[in-house]
């Protein structure tokens, strides 16, 4: 198969399974013996088509004699994948997208084919001029960013119409890339002279510590193995997140909804290694896989345990952590520039979050002990699963009061200061929510 024809394949498999892409990609791309190049343009469409897919469906529409809609799926994503080429890969082609698109076409829905030439061709032709016939209001907004309407009236109702335009504009962009150097193993001077050496380009950042963004990915791809344990990848606002727990060397600390475990290694490296660190989640693979990536990174003090963070913890864990981390599930609206098929979440099946979110923050509370914290995080832009849950503890928790959080980026939005919503136009992270409690 060509990577084209990969493409069309995973996003087939995207829409039938409800998987996450970089999940199926990730895979697929384990498995194949495609060339690096090819890999790389397998991505570029998957992830790319994803994004825009309003966008390309319009364009596609207004160059189509007949409805789409009713078109086989293969076929619809075929020209997705061929209209991606034509409208945002200036590198590759006209005749070659095309062409494509149309062999493959004739190979599994012959009759389509004449079809797919047709609309591709007009497409080529009126590429130039078709974003100046965009629709007025929230559907041309949508068209222009590729968000569906829903979203865009939720977050105008919840951020403003600044901050709406500053969120549509950065949810297409590529994520700038950090790294926490592993400091159980090195430390970030050691690891940015090995950078430098092998000229990966680089910042290194004063706040939070040990953290590294990374200007070339392709370069930093090209270390050996034997580098890896020396960082992982984590979004700065999880960085913030974990300096802002405050975890000190011989601590007690759990983490209730642990996996895939980022949050867990750095707060062993703010521990020194020294103290205890109970990591749980609700399934047992991804318990396996943090204990096993802890073993890689040299952390020796975190135990994996199963269970469902909602439901009552053992008697003998209550108040006996000295810190508790709860990053709850979420709607993820945070991370769509990560994981683009997240917009297409209707923000209405979102409203089952907050009480789930809350039960688990009252489950959470049970493990702390006098005068220890506890801090709720999510990685979604939405008030009514961040702010309206963590006042909605403050209120049936007496027993704690709010802590002021240290270091962080300045509120955007005027909160106060034991909490913090990270924007990614004005603070460079992912979309984020921290507030903090200390119980008295």
């Amino acid at each position: 198969m060509t990577a084209r024809e990969w493409a069309v394949r995973l996003l087939t498999d995207v829409r039938r399974e409800g998987s996450y892409s970089n999940i199926l990609l990730e895979n697929m791309l384990r498995k194949t013996d495609l060339a690096a190049a090819d890999k790389a343009l397998v991505t570029r469409l998957v992830y790319g088509v994803i994004e825009r897919q309003i966008t390309l469906d319009w364009c596609l529409s207004a160059c189509a004699d007949k409805p789409l809609k009713k078109l086989h799926p293969f076929v619809f994503d075929t020209l997705r994948v061929a209209a991606y080429q034509l409208l945002y890969m200036e590198r590759i082609p006209a005749s070659a997208a095309v062409n494509e698109a149309v062999k493959a076409v004739k190979k599994k829905q012959p009759y389509a084919a004449g079809m797919v030439n047709a609309v591709l061709r007009n497409l080529d032709r009126r590429k130039t001029t078709l974003f100046s016939e965009l629709p007025d209001g929230d559907r041309g907004l949508s068209v222009k960013y590729s968000c569906p309407e829903p979203l865009i009236r939720f977050w105008r109702s919840a951020y403003g119409e600044e901050r709406l335009v500053s969120l549509l504009e950065g949810i297409n962009d590529a994520p700038p890339v950090y790294v926490r150097v592993n400091t159980l193993a090195t430390d970030t001077a050691a690891f940015c002279e090995t950078l430098q050496k092998a000229e990966v380009a680089h910042r290194v950042l004063t706040t939070p510590p040990d953290c590294v963004e990374i200007l070339d990915m392709a370069a930093l791809q090209t270390l050996g193995d034997g580098v890896k344990r020396f960082y992982y990848h984590q979004d700065l606002a999880s960085q913030y997140c974990c300096m802002a727990l405050g975890a000190t060397a011989g601590e007690r600390v759990a983490d209730v909804c642990a996996a895939p475990g980022g949050k867990t290694f750095t707060t062993a490296q703010y521990m020194q290694n020294r103290g205890e660190i109970v990591a749980s989640d609700i399934y047992a693979a991804k318990c396996d896989e943090m204990a096993r990536r802890a073993k890689t990174l040299g952390v020796s003090i975190v135990q994996t345990v199963c269970r469902d963070a909602s439901q009552p913890a053992p008697a003998a864990m209550h108040e006996t952590f000295d810190r508790v981390i709860c990053d709850a599930p979420c709607s993820g609206y945070g991370v769509i520039r990560r994981k683009p098929e997240i917009r297409y979440k209707d923000p209405a099946v979102c409203e089952s979050l907050p009480p789930l979110q809350l039960q688990i923050l009252n489950e959470a509370a049970k493990l702390v002990k006098d005068g220890g914290v506890l801090q709720y995080s999510t990685c979604t832009l939405n008030p009514a699963e961040n702010g309206a849950v963590a006042a909605a503890f403050l209120r049936e928790h007496p027993d704690f009061a709010p802590r002021a959080l240290e270091g962080l980026p300045e509120s955007v939005l005027g909160e106060p200061a034991w909490c913090r919503t990270l924007f990614p136009a004005y603070h460079g992270t992912d979309g984020f929510f921290i507030a903090s409690f200390q119980k008295r």
